[in-house]
């Protein structure tokens, strides 16, 4: 969807909707997500750059909300 828009730049991370800064109490994870975006807002890139940051989420968050243990 972000590519179709063409925002001037846009970061994209592999984490689930709604827990785009990491899983519940990952302060470590939260903190690094948010360097990064400061990071890149300050960087001059080419109109329409989706940058893809490294995060992966730890394991399947649909998988353990269906199990009723998205926590």
């Amino acid at each position: 969807m972000t590519d179709l828009v063409k925002p001037s730049k846009a970061l994209f991370i592999q984490h689930p909707f709604g827990l785009t800064l990491g899983d519940v109490g990952d302060e470590t994870t939260h903190e690094a997500v948010l360097k990064d975006c400061l990071h890149y807002a300050t960087e001059t890139l080419p109109a329409g750059s989706i940058v893809d940051l490294p995060y992966q989420w730890k394991d399947d968050l649909r998988e353990r909300q269906l199990r009723k243990e998205a926590h």
